[in-house]
């Protein structure tokens, strides 16, 4: 019972609030399926938001659909924080993209646009090999953060069409 009356109380007041589920990704039939281009083609982000589109209903192979275009990807990682013995404690991972998307008729939707995440993590020089695996969770972590960061710029600026 006090179970039931909490989730009917979250109930209203979210939708007190405002808040309403995003809906998935609409793509207008005037730019057609989209079809995601990488010069990769085993590339971890293009293959997840070719996944995505999939789910949404808007992907497709097919020469003549619009592009969601990967134009660069960049990796970068360095020292953030050192003590006072000048060993390295944080790091910080940066991955920065750079896309743009275009109709089927080759008419520019969306100019080349660029996002970029960072992940900071400790770092400790007796964990050698943690910090190893530590780093290849956080760069799999910033890939799935970009394909939603790349589908919600591209859904925004659909939207505003």
């Amino acid at each position: 019972m006090v179970r039931r009356t909490a989730l009917v109380l979250i109930a209203l007041l979210l939708a007190g609030c405002g808040f309403q589920p995003r809906g998935g990704l609409q793509v207008p039939p005037d730019i057609g399926p989209l079809r995601v281009v990488s010069a990769d083609p085993y590339d971890p982000v293009a293959a997840g938001l070719e996944r995505a589109l999939q789910r949404a209903g808007a992907a497709t192979e097919a020469a003549d659909a619009g592009r969601l275009r990967l134009v660069r990807q960049n990796w970068s990682e360095g020292p953030l924080l050192t003590d006072d013995q000048a060993r390295v404690r944080e790091y910080v991972t940066r991955f920065r993209v750079d896309f743009e998307l275009s109709g089927a008729d080759g008419e520019v939707v969306m100019p080349r646009q660029t996002v970029e995440l960072s992940r900071e993590y400790a770092y400790d020089a007796t964990a050698a090999l943690g910090s190893t695996e530590e780093r290849e969770v956080i760069r799999e972590e910033l890939r799935r953060e970009m394909v939603a960061a790349i589908l919600r710029r591209v859904d925004a600026a659909l939207a505003a069409r």
